[in-house]
């Protein structure tokens, strides 16, 4: 039975996405470009952050997430920002950003996907692995469009200055808190998810002012 609970959360992580895209296309019409562009620029992001966090000492346990935590937070949405500013200038509505966030978060869930699927036969996952990838599918894509909204409309509105600060500073409370309590504890599932929560209602009223401009 555990090994059919690792094989629906590793599909459930892999093909989400892909779902999410084209349910919000048909949904909006937004175009899909975005989520393959997002997609491929994690590949460096999260290189660079691979090769950086590996010189990072373990001798502080809380220092180390911390240090995690800020190095991701600033390199997810410093990426975020650089391309949908400098890059995917044509596209300026509020709906893209959306696009992007799926495609950025597509390349998390594809690594969550493949560890769930590599569990099968192992015996060592956890009994209750589908519903925690379920959650954590339909949280961590919140999470990361709500943030991407947030740095569209601070590019939209000049304010960047304020809002990519505000998104690097919500990730690394989010990554940092998450490293130290361990992903699956109820302490964290409660925080993140309050979190992602107030994240995304800023977002929609971000959203909201964009609309109305």
């Amino acid at each position: 039975m555990t090994n059919i609970s690792c094989l629906l959360a590793g599909l459930t992580r892999l093909l989400s996405p892909l779902i999410l895209v084209q349910i919000w296309h048909n949904k909006t019409g937004a175009r899909r470009l975005p989520a393959i562009i997002a997609f491929i620029a994690c590949f460096p992001v999260f290189i660079v952050g691979a090769v950086v966090r590996s010189g990072f000492s373990h001798s502080d346990f809380y220092s180390y997430y911390l240090q995690q935590g800020l190095l991701y937070g600033i390199l997810e949405e410093t990426a975020k920002f650089l391309v949908l500013k400098y890059y995917l200038t044509s596209y300026t509505d509020a709906k893209d950003a959306v696009t992007y966030g799926i495609g950025h978060g597509a390349f998390e869930e594809f690594g969550a996907g493949m560890s769930c699927l590599w569990l099968i036969g192992t015996g060592r996952a956890d009994p209750n692995i589908f519903w925690i990838n379920l959650w954590a599918a339909a949280e961590g894509t919140a999470f990361v469009v709500g943030l991407t909204v947030l740095i569209f409309y601070g590019i939209r509105t000049n304010k960047s200055q304020v809002m990519l600060p505000l998104a690097i500073m919500l990730h690394t409370v989010s990554n940092t808190f998450t490293g130290i309590f361990g992903f699956s504890g109820f302490i964290v599932i409660t925080f993140n998810t309050l979190m992602t929560a107030g994240i995304c209602f800023a977002a929609y009223k971000c959203w909201i002012k964009i609309e109305k401009e």
